[in-house]
């Protein structure tokens, strides 16, 4: 082997072992995982060859090799992961704002035992304090002989002796006299393909009785933003407000005479009230008309369904009320008609500001429509079977911001009124049987 060779080699060995020393003497602080911790922070751009020599220039003694690339491959690290996480969270608020919109689908269907009995269920609505306030009618049924020809109450019927006003401990998980959970029967949720058993989960408790001697014929139950009960008796063809100790604290209407002036209803069936205390009624069966008060009762205007060439008809049977106030909308449940309308509220004020009763949008042929509620913009609604039998009853949801619905529960008979809670779940009053079913729509 040539001498200049040999020199060369020994050389190259020499400054190999020269280099370990160095870098086995050198002291570093490491993380838990065995990796140079650096005392600076990072920044993380796409220019990392200038990020390095930036920081060379700030440090007293130069980098070592492995000591930069160490840094760089970090700063590229940094960055990537940064980008990761910042897409991640776009993809997560992307996800939400879908969900908040997401269609309504029930998750489950129960059929609610109360711990005493119910006569037909007209009008529920939930209170303040997250109890199910139920309206019925007790022993009492409307039928041929309720009314004359005049629309006037029968004088064999007075006042019904037993409460009319049940609340209902639904939402807090109270139970009274609880049975093993057995099937009662099925329903069908459209899209899934499958049949959800219903259950009956155990009685739940009544809390409170009221409404003993003053009631003839039940029918729409409110209650208002300070917690006050509207009610309306087709049958005294009243309205009347309740204060907290379930006696009437306003009453519009002639007792026991129907009429069709501003001082009388005819059959009232609903009421909606405005956080400011102005208030609607629906009037009813015989005059198809809205009516609108303030808060002391005194009329502000009277609507009724336009009758024009475009197609649409009078009311018939206005039958139940959804205000939206955010949106300046009031929505009539035309149950005859089998149809909702909305229509301007008159509440808004300044630029947005036109008067109650202008049409905005309806949705048409659904059945006869017997109850809606709104909630978070979405529209919750039931029907009957419509005029021809086609339809079948069913619930339905209706997203007011998008115009999208959903139907589901098809099938359910009977059913006159509905209640939202705050946490999703939907109550459904039915008549014969009397009983609330409860839909988690949560």
């Amino acid at each position: 082997m040539p001498r200049a060779l040999l020199f060369l080699l020994l050389l190259v060995a020499l400054l190999g072992w020269a280099a370990g020393q160095y870098l086995e003497n050198q002291e570093y602080d490491v993380d838990e995982n065995g990796l140079p911790m650096d005392s600076g922070n990072v920044e993380t751009n796409d220019e990392d060859q200038t990020l390095v020599d930036k920081r060379e220039d700030e440090e007293d003694k130069p980098l070592q090799y492995d000591e930069r690339m160490e840094k760089l491959m970090r700063a590229i690290i940094g960055n990537q992961e940064a980008k990761a996480r910042q897409e991640t969270l776009e993809d997560d608020n992307e996800e939400v704002e879908k969900a908040k919109r997401a269609p309504l689908v029930p998750e489950q269907a129960f059929l609610m035992s109360t711990s005493k009995p119910l006569g037909e269920i007209s009008g529920m609505a939930m209170d303040k304090k997250g109890r199910l306030v139920v309206f019925h009618r007790a022993d009492r049924v409307w039928d041929e002989s309720t009314f004359d020809e005049s629309n006037r109450l029968s004088d064999s019927l007075k006042p019904i002796v037993n409460s009319t006003i049940a609340i209902i401990n639904a939402t807090t998980g109270q139970v009274h006299d609880v049975v093993p959970g057995h099937r009662i029967g099925t329903i069908m949720v459209p899209g899934s393909g499958f049949v959800q058993p219903w259950f009956r989960p155990g009685s739940v408790l009544v809390l409170e009785e009221h409404g003993e001697n003053l009631f003839y014929l039940p029918h729409g139950l409110s209650i208002d933003g300070e917690g006050n009960i509207w009610v309306t008796d087709v049958g005294s063809h009243q309205v009347h407000k309740l204060g907290s100790d379930y006696k009437p604290v306003l009453t519009l209407g002639e007792k026991l005479v129907p009429g069709t002036d501003g001082d009388h209803f005819c059959q009232p069936t609903d009421v909606a009230v405005a956080k400011n205390g102005i208030f609607f009624v629906a009037d009813g069966y015989c005059n198809s008309r809205v009516v609108k008060y303030d808060k002391n009762g005194n009329v502000l205007a009277v609507f009724e369904a336009p009758d024009d060439q475009l197609g649409s008809s009078p009311f018939l049977i206005p039958h139940s009320l959804a205000l939206i106030e955010d949106l300046n909308l009031l929505c009539v449940a035309d149950r005859e008609n089998e149809r909702v309308q909305c229509y301007s509220s008159g509440l808004a004020e300044g630029h947005r500001s036109i008067p109650a009763g202008i049409p905005i949008t309806s949705a048409e042929n659904i059945g006869r429509v017997y109850a809606i509620r709104e909630k978070n913009h979405y529209l919750v609604g039931v029907t009957g079977a419509d005029g021809d039998g086609t339809l079948d009853p069913q619930l339905f949801t209706m997203d007011m911001e998008t115009g999208k619905a959903n139907t589901f529960l098809k099938g359910i008979e009977n059913a006159h009124a509905l209640a939202i809670s705050d946490d999703g779940k939907v109550y459904v009053g039915q008549m014969t049987p009397n009983q609330i079913v409860v839909v988690d729509l949560a």
